[in-house]
C-alpha cells in the first residue's frame, strides 16, 4: 500500500524522541512492503541530518491557530487522495480536519494516532515554581474553546477509520472528552526499539546487575525539558527532605523556560553540592549518563502520558521511581517503585528505600527486560497490529466501491 503520513515536522536532533518513534514506524512498515510518504506541514522545523529511505514531502500550513491547522490538514488530504491508499495523521494535531475530510466524502481511509493531550485541555503547571496566572479574559477563551471542541468538533472524529492511542490512560482521557471509543480504537503504544538500541549501545540484561553498587553515593538521574509540569520542583523538594544526602548525587539534565526556577530552588534549599545541571545534552551524552546512573527518578508528568526518558531508562535496565496510577506506571509496570503523586515526602522515602536496598534495585532492573518484551511495548507486535487493521480497512473500502 501507499501510506501517506501527515506530521508537523521531522526533527531528529532537538525534538526529544517523537521523531525517532515515528521514524521507527515508517521504516518498519516499509520493511513490511509498503511505500511510505511523509508529509511535513511545518517544514521550517525539519531537521534531517541524513538521507532517509522514504519520501519526504514538504507542505506548509502557515496558520498557527487550531482551525487554520485543521483547514490545512483537510486541504492536504484532499490534495493527495488520488495517490494514497491510506492516510496516517498525528491525531492530536489534525483530528478535526481528518474527520471532516472523511465526512465530506474523502475516499481514502484515515488512521489517527494520539500520543499527546489536546491543546484545549488544562495546561501543565509546576505548582512549586512561580507561574503566571491567566487573566479573566484568557480563562473565558479557554473555557469556550474547551466546550466548543468537546461538543461541536469532537463528533468529527467519529469518521476517522482507525484510532491508535499511546496508552490506556490516554484512551480514557479522550473518552472523557466525548470521543467515541469503539472497535476501531486500539493501543498502539510508543514505538521504541528496545532490543535494537540495546545492541547498538552494547547493553545486555546483566549490564546493570554487574555494576550495581553495594554502597553509595548513588546517582539519581532525570533529564527532560525544564518546562511546566515536568516535576523538577517536586524532585528538588523531595531531595531536600532526604536525611542522608551524602548518599546521593542528583543529575538534572535539560534546559527550558523553568531552568531559572530550578537554579533558584537549588540555591534556596542549599543543594549546590548535591545537584548537577549538565544542561541540554546530545543523545550520545544523555545515553552515557544513563550508563552511569544508579536510579532513574521522574517526579511528575501528566497522568495520561508516557515519557521517552522513562522508556530509555527501561532500555538501560535502570530501576525507576515514578508517580503511580497513570501513563508512566502503564509503561513501567513491575520495573519501578511508585510514590503518591504530588507527594514529595513519599518520594523522599522511596529514594531512601531504593538507595538502601541492593536486592530491590537488582529485581527492578531485571523486570525492565521482562516488561519491554511484552506485546504492549514490543514495537513489532504493535506495528503488525496496525498493518493488519490498515489492510482490512482498505480492503473493505475497495470492496464497497
Amino acid at each position: 500500500m501507499k501510506i501517506f503520513f501527515v506530521t508537523p515536522k521531522l526533527n531528529f536532533l532537538t525534538s526529544g524522541g517523537t521523531t525517532d518513534e515515528y521514524d521507527l514506524t515508517y521504516r518498519t512498515l516499509q520493511d513490511l512492503g509498503h511505500e511510505i510518504f511523509v508529509c511535513t506541514t511545518h517544514p521550517k522545523a525539519n531537521n534531517i541530518p541524513y538521507e532517509l529511505p522514504y519520501t519526504v514531502i514538504e507542505e506548509d500550513i502557515k496558520s498557527g491557530r487550531m482551525l487554520g491547522i485543521q483547514k490545512g490538514a483537510f486541504r492536504i488530504l484532499r490534495k493527495y487522495s488520488n495517490q494514497a491508499d491510506i492516510f496516517f495523521v498525528d491525531g492530536q494535531v489534525f483530528l478535526y480536519g481528518a474527520g471532516l475530510y472523511r465526512l465530506l466524502g474523502g475516499k481514502v481511509p484515515v488512521v489517527g494516532y494520539f500520543n499527546r493531550e489536546l491543546t484545549a485541555w488544562p495546561g501543565n503547571v509546576s505548582y512549586l515554581f512561580p507561574h503566571k496566572k491567566d487573566s479573566l479574559w484568557w480563562k473565558f477563551k479557554k473555557f469556550v474553546r474547551f466546550y466548543f471542541e468537546r461538543y461541536f468538533l469532537m463528533p468529527l472524529t467519529d469518521y476517522i477509520d482507525i484510532i491508535g492511542f499511546a496508552n490506556s490512560c490516554l484512551t480514557e482521557s479522550y473518552r472523557n472528552f466525548r470521543m467515541k471509543i469503539d472497535s476501531r480504537c486500539f493501543i498502539y503504544g510508543d514505538p521504541f526499539d528496545y532490543r535494537g538500541l540495546m545492541k547498538k549501545h552494547d547493553i545486555s540484561e546483566d549490564t546493570y546487575s554487574k555494576r550495581n553498587k553495594m554502597h553509595g553515593p548513588y546517582t539519581l538521574l532525570y533529564s527532560s525539558k525544564m518546562a511546566p509540569g515536568k516535576g523538577f520542583d517536586l524532585v528538588l523538594i523531595a531531595f531536600s527532605k532526604i536525611k542522608n544526602k551524602d548518599n546521593f548525587h542528583l543529575v538534572l539534565g535539560g534546559d527550558g523556560p523553568e531552568e531559572k526556577f530550578v537554579r533558584k530552588m537549588i540555591h534556596d534549599l542549599h543543594l549546590e553540592q548535591y545537584v548537577e545541571l549538565p544542561g541540554w545534552m546530545t543523545k550520545e551524552d544523555l545515553y552515557n549518563r544513563f550508563k552511569l546512573a544508579d536510579i532513574y527518578v521522574q517526579a511528575h508528568w501528566r497522568k495520561d502520558l508516557t515519557a521517552m526518558s522513562l522508556m530509555t531508562a527501561i532500555m538501560f535496565g535502570l530501576p525507576s521511581i515514578i508517580p503511580g496510577g497513570g501513563g508512566l506506571e502503564w509503561v513501567a509496570r513491575n520495573s519501578a517503585l511508585y510514590f503518591e503523586d504530588n507527594d514529595p515526602d513519599d518520594l523522599a522515602r522511596k529514594i531512601e528505600q531504593l538507595g538502601d536496598d541492593y536486592q530491590l534495585r537488582q529485581k527492578l532492573s531485571q523486570q525492565c527486560y521482562i516488561r519491554m518484551d511484552e506485546p504492549e511495548l514490543n514495537h513489532r507486535s504493535r506495528i503488525a497490529e496496525l498493518d493488519k487493521r490498515m489492510k482490512e480497512v482498505v480492503a473493505n473500502i475497495k470492496k464497497n466501491t
